[in-house]
């Protein structure tokens, strides 16, 4: 699928997740060699028409140069014309724009245009910002994008990020422990976990999530995550742990501790000579929830090319957040940081 088709797809995420009838039009997409059976029953496992719109979003891009045309075709079919309206619109708006770059920028457009609309995502267009919660949640900072200008005078700092996908991520999310422990449920887990993973996916990311995992399995987890060769063909890399955490570490469900130098250790040079000189990015929610104050103080990872993420914020604070979340927002910032380091760096979100 074409970028800018892509794109379009983007900016309307919400409104086809929300409108989208998907029964019929999946038995066309099926007919069209688009998706297969498989796929529709691994959507219709979904709960509800929501999550099952999404699931199917987060497909479609990755079926095909027909998926597109197909799609649009398949609206047509079953009469959902004004939704292919709205998504052509947008399309024709994006073209638009680039063109308009193009006569502005001449030969010197920080991102060649035979490639803006088919290989790569325009940087200077908005990305989808979408609420799991319902709105109910805590307020989202608005984010500056970078402008061209901005991209075009700034390039020569940043990381080269095209490859696609961007990278690998990995997402280790613990919400239920063994009684052995006094570790209580992690209310509003699953909406992080859940956050986090649509947030790395329109990003550009390829996403493995494992959930109540011991602090045995994490480990395991992390030591093939870590020797993945696909590393080699990508252009960065993002771990995210949830759990409960004390200084230095975070638990697994079973109670026992993985300790985070040992976690960054396998990414460092020796370790994953495959991310060599690339951004290594680690986003840790680990708190004890119910005490006042408490913030796990983040050991510096041990390989450079790294940026480090945490929460801070009070044990009254993350106790209201209840089943909204704690870190949309964190992470949200987090990602804004593209400037390219050659010295370890740790990032602490303040929201």
């Amino acid at each position: 699928m074409q970028r800018c088709h892509q794109e379009a797809l983007k900016k309307n995420r919400v409104m086809l997740a929300k409108q989208l009838l998907l029964s019929e039009l999946m038995e066309h997409m099926v007919e069209k060699d688009i998706i297969t059976a498989e796929m529709v029953e691994m959507i219709q496992a979904k709960p509800g028409s929501f999550s099952q719109n999404v699931e199917f979003l987060n497909l479609l891009p990755k079926r095909g140069p027909n998926a597109f045309s197909a799609f649009c075709e398949a609206l047509r079919e079953t009469k959902q014309q004004h939704l292919e309206a709205i998504i052509l619109k947008t399309t024709s708006n994006l073209s638009q724009g680039i063109a308009r770059l193009e006569h502005h920028y001449g030969s010197n457009l920080p991102i060649p245009v035979s490639e803006s609309c088919n290989s790569k995502r325009p940087r200077w267009i908005e990305p989808m910002e979408h609420s799991l919660d319902n709105g109910d949640g805590p307020p989202i900072p608005q984010v500056k994008y970078c402008t061209p200008k901005f991209y075009h005078d700034h390039q020569h700092l940043a990381y080269k990020l095209i490859s696609e996908p961007r990278g690998l991520a990995l997402i280790l999310s613990n919400v239920h422990f063994s009684s052995e422990k006094d570790l209580e449920y992690r209310a509003g887990g699953d909406v992080d976990c859940t956050s986090l993973e649509m947030l790395f996916k329109h990003l550009g990311y390829q996403v493995t999530v494992f959930h109540d995992q011991t602090a045995q399995e994490m480990q395991n987890a992390l030591e093939r995550f870590s020797k993945m060769p696909d590393h080699r063909d990508v252009d960065s890399c993002i771990v995210a742990l949830l759990s409960h955490g004390v200084e230095g570490g975070v638990y697994g469900s079973d109670g026992k501790l993985l300790q985070l130098q040992e976690a960054f250790r396998l990414f460092d040079n020796a370790n994953c000579p495959n991310l060599q000189n690339k951004p290594k990015m680690f986003f840790i929610q680990a708190c004890r929830g119910g005490v006042s104050g408490t913030h796990i103080h983040l050991p510096l990872p041990c390989c450079c090319h790294c940026i480090c993420c945490s929460m801070r914020q009070t044990g009254e604070w993350i106790s209201k957040m209840g089943k909204n979340g704690q870190i949309p927002q964190a992470v949200r910032k987090a990602m804004q940081t593209r400037k390219k380091t050659s010295s370890c760096v740790c990032l602490h979100a303040l929201i």
